[in-house]
């Protein structure tokens, strides 16, 4: 229930026009960011929201599936506060959003309209359009581990125990020329084969993106060169002689972790599940059933 003080109520009764709304953003590493379309700083819940960033409020919907409530905020991206290689690094993800109906000629009137998380983010020439669900959404979130013949683990991390460092994973490269938005040309990784940084990270070092990591979904040679396509694609246009760090990539298959990394002793998966056959097969006594017939 949205608890609603008895003088602003009074006054929506009446049909007040002087309204605005404001956001309130918590990021996960805890800093606090007021947003606000009105065309001047307002203060809500003790946070001073700021007009420069140009926040609009998109449509919301609240589904009779027992669904999570969605809405959807846009912005243009011209705050010294928020800007799309922040974004797309995910300084942003999942941050708590409290979306506050304000009284600007009183601003101590106000009410929370809704409280959720910042979800997938779009770009556009003219900024950016943002989804928030509704708290509901953590209901849908995977708790636990997933029974699959796949690892669930990340290479690297501490269930995995590789250590990339110390591994030789790692190769230090630089940025020959972009291709397209999400192609890069890089030298200083000749030495391994095609394919081997597939599934991998490239986190940059140096340039405008310095600190911002993505995946690598492919990796071809090109002469002496690799071609790599990153997801997602770099928020800033990187230039030639950017530096980077990519590690070796891992398709989380029990065969990949034996032949290419050694660490069956800390596989996550489990490559010995039955399989469909164990399901669809009658009962007969020629020989076992282990789903080894895959």
């Amino acid at each position: 229930m949205i608890d609603i003080p008895p003088a602003l109520q009074a006054k929506l009764d009446a049909g007040v026009t002087t309204l605005a709304w404001c956001w309130v953003l918590t990021r996960r590493d805890g800093l606090v960011y007021g947003f606000t379309d009105h065309d001047r700083a307002l203060t809500a819940a003790g946070v001073r929201c700021e007009p420069e960033a140009g926040f609009s409020a998109g449509s919301a919907r609240v589904g009779s599936d027992s669904g999570p409530a969605r809405a959807a905020v846009f912005g243009a991206l011209d705050s010294d506060r928020l800007s799309q290689t922040d974004l797309v690094g995910g300084l942003w993800d999942s941050a708590r959003v409290e979306l506050y109906r304000v009284d600007w000629s009183e601003p101590h009137l106000f009410f929370k309209a809704f409280t959720g998380e910042l979800g997938a983010v779009t770009f556009t020439d003219a900024g950016f359009e943002a989804e928030v669900a509704g708290l509901s959404a953590r209901l849908n979130r995977r708790i636990g581990r997933v029974f699959s013949r796949r690892c669930d683990a990340e290479l690297g991390d501490q269930r995995c125990g590789v250590d990339l460092a110390a591994g030789g994973l790692t190769q230090s490269v630089s940025l020959v020329s972009v291709l397209n938005g999400t192609g890069l040309q890089i030298t200083g990784a000749a030495d391994h084969p095609e394919g081997w940084f597939k599934h991998g990270v490239l986190t940059w070092s140096s340039g405008p993106n310095a600190g911002a990591a993505h995946r690598v979904m492919t990796d071809r040679a090109a002469g002496a060169d690799r071609i790599l396509e990153l997801h997602p694609a770099p928020a800033a246009n990187p230039l030639p002689g950017d530096a980077a760090i990519v590690a070796a990539g891992c398709d989380k298959a029990f065969e990949t972790c034996r032949e290419k990394f050694a660490n069956i002793a800390n596989f996550r998966g489990c490559p010995h599940m039955p399989g469909n056959d164990v399901l669809l097969r009658h009962a007969g006594s020629d020989g076992p059933r282990d789903g080894g017939a895959r």
